[in-house]
């Protein structure tokens, strides 16, 4: 009977690995498409989940002392089983319940509620691998605590391995959770038989059939859909493997979300007048034209005006394009060529030259729309342009005022299409329109339409005033700073510009929080040993490392949402391998080798960001930049399982104790590195900068464990 509880525990480790990742993956898919898709958004709700699943750990100390610690460790194991399920509903409910439609909440909302609705799973996760440790150590007679390391790791990995097949066959979260639910509770059950205890038995299986079933005959998806859009009939929603696109109708109006965020709606005439004829009329006879998103909103209408030969039509999300068909007829003409796809990647292999180019995004407030704001995306769109060609780009309209953190976005534009561009001009309307181009440009729209013959509701004499529309134009470049920075792939000022202006409208104080992050860092610090030091700094490096290989995917590919998954399967796979053969390659567990692991993090935080630019660099095949990533990914984290092993056998005084303090450490830096490197690191001091941070924090973390151990 022993041996066979014992196999039971190997396999709830598995499976609490293989839950957890494959929770953590469709939290921050339903973070990322409730929450506006924002990238900050998933520093903070990984930070909370390795924070939240530290002290789990930490709790799990714990466990050892209980007297009655089968019934116990069962018991938990079920109500884990329920809560990816519940989470999820929570999630959902919060965003209905208070976060109107369209809207984003504040940064500390959205940290204190997501650490709330995270709190009991996280808490469990980590307790659970501590109870799960202890267990098998006592059942094998050895130190386990490398080896469930290693055990819970492939089971992550093979959860992302599913996952990603769910997501990229866009299966909903919900159908997903049902899969996860009736598989924690089958080894709840086989947990419960092999556990020897009968009124266990008697009690648990029932209950475990009972939840199984129930979830089953309610459709928990169409009641959430209808909580998040009260008030608007939902016309169609489709997940895909980018996120979620859903269209509403509201009085006739139909209105395109993805991922949370409103695109736009039917029938905005003024928008869609703007954001074409703005740039249109600038140029003489634009016979091609290069329009990069929103075409189903009726730009491809306003364009059509003008008789061009071709218009290529780029949209990321085929589904997008498929919904917008369904309701509009103006994709059919024959003139438009649509290609579903990354707008950067054909680019870089377009074939045509162009003489418009309509930039329809939404402001750069991820880094996924930071990529068509920066320098790289100019160098690569200007090859593709005939000469005296135009392009068009907006951010949010400063017409009647101009905050400190607009203007200094507005600066960092002008400045990065002027390296590219000999003339730039701010239109200040409905949105700032940055209209670029080596020919002349001009404010006299309404002058420009008339010679053009084109009839438009609102771009027209009548409706737009030349003179008051040049005096606002020049009042906005006046107050232009012409010394700003320009806006780069790796140094996304932009990006980092809309996160100040989202954070300063919640009247949220970085300086306040700044400093209880500081000190909740240090008495974390003052509680480690020499060894869980090392651990807190190697969590920190590789979760640092994690999220710059998400956002430089996201900037090179962007593909965020299917490089989430892959990602975090990778790294689960190099920190099985590493915690499984830490053995065979230090055969002998020593300071100095521990020491020799920490310098092996810095050399590699140092060689990373010029690999990561290297990658970025034009006529890099597609097949060798995704290798490299993988092997970076694999690199980092089997590095992080060595130490995490080295660690478990160097201070081992007390398998539950030492493992509790060792896994949590390395939670805890987990925890700091992705919510810095996110918030400040990369947006303020690039991804160069901040790779040498994390060397000189390694070195710092050997060289005093160094200095402890020759004091010793």
């Amino acid at each position: 009977m022993q041996i066979r509880f014992e196999h039971s525990v190997r396999i709830s480790l598995f499976t609490l690995g293989f839950s957890s990742l494959f929770t953590q993956v469709l939290l921050l898919r339903e973070c990322f498409t409730l929450l506006n898709g924002n990238e900050l958004v998933i520093g903070i709700i990984l930070a909370n989940w390795v924070l939240l699943t530290g002290a789990g750990a930490y709790l799990g100390r714990f466990f050892g002392k209980m007297k009655v610690k089968i019934p116990f460790l069962l018991f938990l194991q079920f109500i884990f089983s329920l809560l990816p399920l519940l989470m999820i509903l929570k999630l959902d409910l919060w965003k209905a319940l208070s976060i109107p439609v369209g809207s984003m909440p504040g940064l500390t909302t959205i940290i204190g509620s997501t650490f709330l609705i995270q709190l009991p799973f996280c808490l469990l996760n980590g307790f659970l691998f501590i109870a799960f440790v202890h267990q098998l150590s006592e059942l094998s007679g050895k130190n386990a605590s490398a080896r469930s390391y290693s055990i819970e790791s492939v089971g992550g990995m093979v959860a992302g391995l599913v996952v990603n097949v769910l997501i990229f066959n866009a299966i909903s979260p919900f159908a997903c959770l049902h899969i996860l639910l009736v598989l924690n509770l089958v080894v709840c059950i086989l947990t419960s038989l092999s556990s020897g205890i009968r009124p266990v038995r008697f009690i648990m299986i029932p209950v475990c059939i009972v939840f199984m079933i129930v979830p089953f005959f309610t459709d928990l998806e169409t009641q959430t859909l209808n909580n998040l859009y009260p008030g608007q009939k939902i016309i169609s929603h489709r997940p895909t493997p980018y996120g979620n696109v859903d269209i509403t109708m509201n009085a006739g109006q139909l209105n395109y979300y993805e991922n949370g965020l409103l695109l736009f709606s039917s029938g905005n005439e003024i928008f869609n007048e703007e954001a074409v004829h703005f740039a249109m009329v600038q140029h003489p006879h634009a016979d091609k034209v290069l329009l990069v998103s929103g075409g189903i909103s009726g730009t491809v209408g306003e364009i059509l005006k003008y008789h061009p030969v071709l218009v290529d039509y780029i949209e990321l999300d085929p589904e997008l394009i498929r919904t917008g068909k369904r309701y509009s007829k103006m994709l059919d003409n024959p003139v438009i060529r649509i290609t579903e796809g990354d707008a950067r990647r054909f680019i870089r292999t377009a074939k045509e030259k162009y003489d418009m180019a309509l930039i329809s995004l939404p402001e750069p407030s991820t880094l996924l729309l930071n990529r068509y704001y920066t320098l790289e995306f100019l160098k690569e769109l200007k090859p593709v342009l005939n000469a005296g060609a135009v392009i068009s780009i907006a951010l949010p309209s400063t017409a009647d005022y101009v905050s400190t953190t607009a203007l200094k976005t507005n600066s960092i534009l002008y400045q990065t299409l002027h390296k590219v561009f000999a003339n730039v001009l701010i239109l200040p309307e409905q949105k700032n329109y940055f209209l670029a181009s080596d020919s002349p440009l001009s404010s006299e729209i309404s002058t420009l339409t008339a010679k053009h013959g084109i009839s438009n509701k609102f771009v027209n004499a009548f409706y737009l005033d030349e003179n008051s529309l040049k005096d606002r134009s020049e009042y906005v470049m006046s107050q232009l700073d012409r010394n700003s920075d320009a806006n780069t792939d790796f140094r996304p000022m932009a990006f980092f510009m809309q996160i100040r202006y989202w954070i300063s409208m919640f009247r949220w104080n970085m300086l306040v929080y700044g400093i209880v992050i500081l000190a909740a860092v240090l008495l974390i610090l003052l509680s480690l040993n020499r060894i869980s030091l090392g651990l807190f700094t190697g969590g920190f490096t590789a979760s640092s490392v994690e999220m710059l290989i998400l956002f430089s995917f996201q900037i090179i590919y962007g593909y965020l949402f299917l490089a989430t998954g892959i990602v975090i399967t990778l790294f689960m796979a190099g920190l099985a391998a590493g915690a499984w053969s830490y053995r065979k390659i230090y055969p002998v567990s020593s300071i100095n080798n521990y020491i020799y692991i920490q310098i092996a993090l810095a050399l590699f935080s140092l060689g990373f960001p010029f690999i990561i630019l290297a990658m970025n660099l034009p006529g890099i095949p597609v097949f060798f930049v995704q290798i490299v990533f993988i092997l970076l990914t694999l690199i980092i984290s089997f590095i992080t399982g060595l130490m995490f092993s080295m660690a478990s056998v160097i201070n081992a005084k007390n398998v539950t104790t030492t493992t509790a303090f060792n896994y949590s450490a390395d939670l805890f830096g987990s925890a700091l590195g992705a919510i810095v490197t996110t918030i400040v690191l990369l947006p303020l001091l690039g991804l160069v900068v901040t790779c040498l941070i994390l060397v000189a924090v390694n070195l710092f973390s050997a060289g005093f464990l160094y200095v402890r151990m020759k004091i010793a």
